[in-house]
């Protein structure tokens, strides 16, 4: 009996401390706006990028003829604070507002720089990301789509990911 009554303790000890221990991963609530939203095109100067040359070419040395600059905003909904913890940048070139993919072989070329202020985003707070990018474009364009993606770990140890698309208009 004594056995017995120990089982079941440890059994509802358990199944207490269960109702404390998170379920599953908690739905976090970011919501991201950018500004100004489409950004525009900008001639761009001084700023280069390299295209590796093949055995018997050499590297050839391009300037990005386009930039733009954007501010992405994030404001958490949620009342879970959040911790910002990678962002990438992604261009596209584009056509009415519509990722054009480049044909033969041809890619994309871009870097960016960013500045933030931190990389905690608290419970029902706001933060704002800045970007400026270069780019060059196979069809020589200047309209493209930057998709900026953001991954978060929140204040209970789970990881998200949530992303927003900038149209740049000429």
């Amino acid at each position: 009996m004594l056995n017995t009554s120990r089982s079941a303790v440890l059994v509802l000890a358990t199944v207490l401390a269960a109702c404390d221990a998170p379920t599953g991963p908690s739905e976090l609530d970011v919501e991201l706006t950018a500004s100004p939203d489409p950004s525009v095109a900008l001639r761009s100067s001084g700023v280069f990028y390299t295209i590796e040359g093949g055995s018997d070419e050499p590297d050839e040395t391009r300037e990005y003829p386009w930039r733009t600059s954007f501010v992405v905003n994030l404001k958490e909904k949620g009342g879970l604070g959040v911790s910002i913890t990678t962002v990438n940048v992604n261009v596209k070139q584009a056509s009415g507002g519509i990722v054009i993919t480049p044909t033969g072989g041809e890619v994309e070329h871009y870097q960016f720089n960013s500045s933030a202020s931190g990389n905690r985003l608290p419970a029902n707070g706001s933060a704002s990301v800045g970007f400026e990018v270069w780019y060059d474009l196979p069809n020589r364009g200047a309209e493209a789509l930057v998709t900026v993606g953001f991954s978060f770990r929140d204040d209970d140890d789970y990881t998200h990911t949530d992303s927003i698309e900038v149209r740049v208009v000429p």
